[in-house]
């Protein structure tokens, strides 16, 4: 049964930094899906008549699941997370090994098409929870013991958890999704207060693995990905094709940008790739240029920093490391897509959290900001 007196402990300031970020995404998706508007449109029904709201609606339904399972979330003790992981975790990690059994989507094999459904579910997506919840588990117990993170089998066991999904996503091939998990180990291990010895280790592994892993595990795509983000004309109108034109894109809404449902935007007229999924903020920022930009980027702030804030806050190392997860996530989502649709990152094909059209991914947000949630509900009550 719900107790009414944990709701009263509930951060409305995160769910409405939330129901923010969602609302200008389904804002951009209408302006950015809508047939390129003439300029000429006298009235409503000019305008009704060129968007094309499939998207807006079906994001809309996406939103609503994604709520129940953020409410499912939030009515159940975080504590007893921790017994059912495991099956989540082998779970979720045996969804991945059956995704090799699938055809590819647009090239990577990550999704379950769910015909019937006219869906398609990403399991590794939701194996970024698992990862949270498992590896919050493992640290936070040596935590409880030991006062940080210790000990080599401990360590190795924290490791394998996120190394295992990591190599499969890796082999979709998906290096997004897995620089999300490998982002999510790094703040959970810090946050555990890791000796620094393991981190020269892990330094080390990574300039001698980096190179092996650039030869045989990335593929002919993601090496050039690479190259390309290196030097931008080796290859414009193929791997450096997406990345010009959000740029060009992002450049030309200048300072307060043409404003959304405006005349012929790139957007639009489809100049820009995978507009209103990976390269949806270089849509953005053409409608509401550089001040519009920034605004987003202020918003995805401050909900990283009332998380760290949480996480300050909190007295159990489990809730800590669960938050700490959580915001590892986010913040590697952000960095990632805006990097990547300003140049400043390779292209990787990761979607902008609660913006980005996407189902599995505003789902598998939707859980994790249900955790936090659920992690400051159940604080300890000041007397």
């Amino acid at each position: 049964m719900f107790d009414k007196d944990v709701f009263k402990q509930f951060d409305w300031f995160t769910m409405l930094l939330v129901l923010i970020l969602v609302s200008i995404g389904l804002i951009s998706i209408a302006s950015i899906m809508a047939d390129p508007f003439s300029g000429e449109e006298a009235g409503l029904a000019d305008y009704m008549e060129k968007l094309n709201l499939t998207y807006v609606q079906r994001q809309g339904v996406n939103f609503l699941v994604g709520v129940a399972a953020f409410l499912v979330v939030i009515a159940v003790d975080y504590k007893i997370y921790k017994y059912v992981i495991k099956y989540a975790y082998f779970g979720i990690v045996f969804l991945l090994l059956l995704l090799f059994a699938t055809e590819n989507v647009r090239g990577i094999q990550g999704w379950f098409k769910l015909d019937s459904l006219d869906r398609a579910l990403q399991p590794g997506e939701l194996c970024k929870v698992a990862i949270i919840v498992a590896m919050a588990q493992i640290v936070s117990q040596s935590m409880d013991k030991h006062g940080k993170l210790t000990g080599i089998k401990t360590i190795a066991y924290a490791v394998l958890i996120c190394v295992v999904p990591t190599v499969l996503v890796l082999l979709q091939p998906d290096f997004g999704t897995a620089f999300v998990y490998v982002c999510i180990m790094v703040f959970i291990f810090f946050i555990g207060r890791i000796s620094w010895g393991y981190i020269a280790a892990a330094a080390g592994m990574l300039v001698v693995g980096a190179p092996l892993a650039y030869q045989f595990l990335f593929s002919e795509e993601q090496r050039w990905r690479i190259r390309v983000f290196l030097d931008p004309e080796l290859d414009p109108l193929k791997y450096g094709y997406n990345v010009s034109q959000s740029k060009i894109a992002v450049g030309s809404g200048q300072l307060t940008g043409k404003g959304f449902f405006s005349e012929g935007t790139l957007a639009q007229l489809r100049f820009v790739p995978e507009r209103h999924t990976d390269f949806i903020f270089a849509g953005i920022v053409e409608g509401l240029g550089f001040i519009g930009g920034t605004i987003i980027i202020i918003l995805y702030f401050l909900l990283i920093f009332r998380w760290l804030y949480m996480a300050m806050k909190l007295k159990d190392n489990l809730a800590v490391c669960l938050v700490i997860g959580v915001t590892g996530m986010l913040t590697a989502h952000v960095f990632e897509n805006i990097g990547m649709t300003i140049g400043l990152m390779p292209v990787t094909g990761i979607p902008l959290p609660f913006i980005s059209y996407g189902g599995s991914n505003l789902l598998t947000n939707m859980v994790a900001v249900g955790i936090v949630e659920n992690v400051w509900m159940r604080r300890p009550k000041k007397h």
